[in-house]
């Protein structure tokens, strides 16, 4: 309780198989050792934006 007040905050369950199914499949992937870092990410996304924006102009 916080300065008088209480709250109950009930979270709705997701059970969407495509959402169960991409969350399995993204644990699967980083108990494997299959993840980029961040900033390999960034870098590769930005690249592509550029080349994408250098492709469309």
């Amino acid at each position: 309780m916080l300065g008088g007040l209480a709250m109950d905050v009930t979270m709705p369950v997701v059970e969407t198989p495509e959402l169960l199914e991409k969350l399995d499949k993204g644990i699967d992937d980083m108990e494997n050792g299959r993840v980029t870092p961040h900033e390999e990410t960034m870098r590769i996304l930005m690249q592509r934006y550029n080349d994408h924006v250098s492709q469309n102009s």
